[in-house]
């Protein structure tokens, strides 16, 4: 067995990796995607950096090209300067005019002989700026000393305006030549301011800022090394754009991100994963379908390997035309004694009796035409020679290669077929004791009719001679205990010729009303010595198909019954009805009794049970009611009982009202009178 349960755990297991293949499938198709996002999202980077260098240079050039235009205007001043210096201030007025006319973004310019500023156009507005000494102003007067001695123009700035505002000073130092020592001697230096706003409007940087995140750094034209002086200085560490500005003396550095950042997603982005979702799912969407299908088959393949190893009954896979063993479970080897080994070396008709060699045939034969063959019973062969009894089921099947196969259900039924022969033979015993029994009580009971015959005989005889009081009760009581007894024995008699199948049905056409009335008159002294009424619903010309003396014992013993274990002053009514049972007649009768507690109802038509009534004065033997079911059921009818505690029974019974197989059909004609011949009809009730 365990051999069994390791082949089924292992076959499990394989079954547990089907889904492997999809699952790996799966990661190399995600980290695959993942990758294919990365460099989808590296190339768009790129693209969107690429766009940006662009306009960023662009916006280079701009301000470059700004920047040194306005500084070469500045320049031609200069050198007119250093030809003429002490010239007047209407002389550098005109001079100083003409470079505003064109599409400069100047705002003024100055010129500091000794670093005072002398000159000053436009004067209006720059007032404050006339007499600036720039060696009072620190800020300033750094960049005028590197323009001096590096004796190149030098951009500064941005710096606030003594007159007010911000601008970038072109400074440009100013040397004369001297005759006598042949070295230029430092005459002063020419400031010229361009106007922020109006550079940055001209060189397209107010217009770039709605596209892009952008900062400038590099005051005073120091480069990387300056100050942040447009936008602000964290741009500079998230991954921007960065371009150098040359200025004629030093540079700036621009930083550029696009809004929002560079990993920006676009409808080209969400398409391109989109695709990459749809490109995987029809990869990966075959191969999980291919794994379902093989799992599903696996599946299969487990329940009916599961069902195989832990059979209780044997099954066994057979070649169809050799009939060699190709696999068997455990519960086939067990009853066969081989060896799982032993067994795959034979063949079933090794194993089978050659007595069963014409059924095996017909068998092959039947499952050639039908492809399998129904359940039969045979014997199989076990290892050491002894025999044992089987019922094979099988059916035809086809390997994958095509090959004719016959699995079979092979269920040993040594333990049925030994319980079959105890049952037959506990039943011929059972049948033989109740036979015995009723031979014996019918015997016993003609054995007694005999002297108690004789004693009621004598006892009626005594009570004509005349005796006391006190001796004629002594004989009135040995006569009652003798028809006691009598009817005892008559219903002991009754109950054996009905086990015995020996009682007699004389079917015939009655009349209920006469035999209930019949019926009533024998029990009306009893029921008056109770003051008990007695009464009948309609019952005229109505008839029954039955035994009739059967049929009076019942009612009788019913209406007896009702008497007997009835109340004083009460009532017993008796009633005919329709049964809900096409064909039958339905009988009830109703008493004003006890009543009978609903737990003991079952116990009523039992032998010899009286249930409390058994040790009361009433007198019963117990088998009234067990003897009146039997005949109300051999004549194809049934009885019940509904009864209530304090309140009364009812017992009804229901009979064919055409007897036993006299056929289905009762008629209801429209006669109101019964005849006993058949030249009128009868009136049924049904």
């Amino acid at each position: 067995m365990s051999n069994s349960v390791d082949r089924l755990q292992t076959f499990l297991h394989k079954r547990q990796l089907f889904f492997f293949p999809a699952v790996l499938v799966g990661i190399c198709l995600l980290v695959m995607g993942f990758y294919a996002d990365h460099l989808h999202s590296r190339n768009l980077e790129r693209e969107i950096r690429d766009a940006a260098f662009v306009h960023l240079s662009l916006l280079r050039a701009n301000l470059e090209g700004k920047i040194i235009s306005n500084a070469q205007l500045v320049q031609g001043l200069a050198a007119s300067i250093s030809v003429e210096p002490d010239l007047s201030m209407e002389k550098f007025t005109q001079l100083a005019q003409y470079l505003f006319k064109g599409r400069s973004q100047l705002r003024n310019i100055g010129a500091a002989p000794d670093l005072v500023i002398r000159y000053m156009y436009p004067v209006e507005g720059n007032e404050a700026a006339i007499g600036l000494n720039f060696r009072e102003h620190p800020q300033q007067l750094e960049s005028v000393l590197r323009a001096r001695d590096s004796g190149n123009l030098i951009i500064a700035g941005p710096v606030d305006l003594v007159q007010g505002g911000l601008g970038f000073i072109a400074r440009i130092p100013v040397f004369l030549d001297n005759a006598e020592s042949g070295k230029k001697v430092f005459w002063g230096m020419i400031s010229a301011v361009i106007d922020v706003n109006k550079l940055y409007q001209a060189s397209g940087l107010l217009d770039f800022v709605k596209e892009f995140d952008i900062s400038i750094r590099g005051k005073d034209a120091l480069g990387k090394a300056g100050e942040v002086f447009f936008g602000t200085d964290q741009l500079f560490e998230q991954n921007p754009m960065l371009l150098d500005i040359s200025l004629p003396y030093g540079s700036w550095q621009i930083a550029a991100i696009p809004k929002g950042g560079w990993s920006i997603i676009g409808n080209e982005s969400i398409v391109f994963r989109l695709g990459l979702v749809f490109t995987g799912l029809l990869i990966l969407l075959p191969v999980v379908l291919v794994a379902k299908f093989q799992q599903k088959e696996r599946d299969s393949e487990a329940r009916l390997e599961a069902l195989f190893v832990m059979s209780p009954i044997g099954i066994a896979l057979n070649d169809y035309k050799t009939g060699k063993f190709i696999d068997v479970n455990e519960a086939l080897l067990v009853p066969t004694g081989y060896t799982r080994e032993e067994l795959l070396s034979l063949t079933y008709w090794d194993i089978t009796p050659k007595d069963y060699a014409i059924r095996e045939a017909q068998q092959l034969e039947s499952m050639q035409m039908t492809g399998s063959f129904a359940s039969y019973k045979k014997e199989y062969i076990r290892k050491d020679g002894s025999h044992y009894p089987v019922q094979l089921n099988g059916v035809v099947i086809c390997d994958v290669s095509g090959r004719k196969l016959i699995w079979s259900m092979v269920e040993d039924i040594t333990e049925r077929t030994q319980a079959e022969q105890a049952l037959i033979t506990a039943r011929y015993e059972a049948e033989r004791a109740n036979k015995a029994k009723s031979e014996f009580l019918s015997s016993m009971s003609h054995e007694l009719r005999t002297p108690m015959n004789a004693i009621l005989g004598f006892s009626q005889l005594l009570e004509l001679e005349g005796l006391d009081d006190r001796h004629l009760t002594y004989v009135k009581g040995i006569k009652s205990a003798g028809i006691h007894l009598l009817a005892l024995i008559d219903e002991v008699l009754d109950l054996a010729k009905i086990e015995s199948g020996r009682i007699d049905l004389q079917l015939e056409w009655i009349d209920i009303y006469t035999v209930v009335e019949e019926c009533l008159n024998l029990v009306k002294i009893q029921a008056d010595g109770q003051d008990i009424k007695l009464t009948h619903s309609e019952m005229a010309d109505k008839v029954i198909y039955t035994d009739r003396i059967r049929f009076k014992q019942i009612i009788l013993n019913l209406i007896h019954n009702a008497i007997k274990y009835n109340r004083k002053g009460g009532w017993v009514h008796i009633e005919l009805k329709n049964s809900d049972n096409s064909g039958y007649l339905k009988i009830i009768v109703t008493d004003s009794g006890m009543g009978i507690a609903a737990n003991r109802l079952t116990e009523l038509f039992q032998p010899f049970n009286r249930l409390d009534a058994a040790g009361s004065a009433i007198e019963g033997t117990g088998i009234g009611l067990s003897l009146t079911r039997r005949v109300i059921e051999m004549m194809g009818g049934c009885i019940g009982v509904e009864s209530e505690l304090g309140v009364g029974s009812t017992f009804w019974f229901e009979l064919p009202a055409r007897g036993i197989n006299e056929g289905d059909t009762i008629i209801n004609t429209e006669q109101p009178a019964y005849s006993t011949n058949n030249d009128v009809n009868k009136n049924l009730m049904i």
